[in-house]
């Protein structure tokens, strides 16, 4: 009998849709990691479930690059690869993690820190039904709602947390607007300073889990200099952005109007 995901026909080898499905289950281990992660952080666990929130992050990084080359959505059309990317990072990227802050008290254990939550997983909410969300140079429109690694950061920084709950609202605000921000693999615009920047970043977070529960002075440099730069590189697209929008539309730059 004919499997019901393989409506493509008979274009494609048994080899070329099994790789193709492969890649489905791959990304799909995204949401098992993120079950894995939240019973660590419901358990007390803050070292495992930041590696498998780690894990989600790697996984979601490489499968889009993956199902690209071997043509998945032709060759399994009726298995929504963008959708289901969509269900496993909303999970993985918000709702663990908002688990994983109240947990670890990265946010206050009270109304405040639970309202804060709350407005995170509101925005990001809105932020994941974006149809504009990605440009086409591979740069997110607003935050994405990354809290998988912000979250983590903050945790491992031992910042205080009326400085986390700032941070949780600016970021959540940012979301709804059209903030550039990288794709951290994919992201054409300095590239290669991005994936430097990414190594430090991400780096940190891996050193600094692994020596928990101490919170060495070098590991949070790293962390200093990882959120410096994607702030800071966020800031220089903008800009970017908007010059070459005057540009287009024939407004000097510097112009009086601009001063005024």
């Amino acid at each position: 009998m004919t499997s019901p995901f393989r409506h493509s026909g008979e274009e494609f080898t048994p080899a070329q849709w099994g790789r193709a499905w492969l890649v489905h289950v791959f990304t799909a281990l995204g949401i098992v990691a993120s079950l894995f992660a939240l019973h660590d952080v419901l358990i007390g666990d803050p070292k495992r479930a930041i590696f498998w929130l780690l894990l989600t992050l790697l996984i979601d990084g490489v499968d889009g690059p993956i199902a690209r080359a071997l043509e998945v959505e032709r060759r399994v059309p009726l298995i929504d690869g963008f959708l289901l990317d969509l269900i496993i990072d909303y999970v993985a990227c918000v709702i663990v993690p908002a688990c994983f802050m109240y947990q670890f008290e990265v946010v206050p254990n009270n109304n405040f820190g639970v309202f804060v939550l709350a407005f995170m997983v509101f925005t990001s909410a809105l932020w994941f039904a974006r149809k504009d969300m990605m440009t086409e140079d591979n740069w997110f429109r607003g935050f994405p709602a990354a809290w998988n690694i912000v979250g983590p950061v903050m945790y491992l920084m031992g910042a205080r947390q009326g400085i986390t709950e700032t941070i949780t609202i600016v970021l959540s605000v940012l979301s709804l607007t059209n903030m550039p921000y990288p794709h951290i693999a994919r992201a054409r615009f300095m590239r290669y300073w991005t994936w430097a920047g990414a190594t430090c970043w991400i780096g940190g977070v891996a050193v600094g889990t692994l020596t928990l529960p101490h919170h060495y002075y070098f590991v949070r440099w790293m962390l200093y200099v990882g959120s410096a730069y994607f702030v800071a590189l966020a800031a220089i697209r903008w800009l970017h952005d908007r010059r070459v929008a005057r540009t287009a539309t024939g407004e000097p730059v510097g112009s009086a109007a601009e001063a005024g």
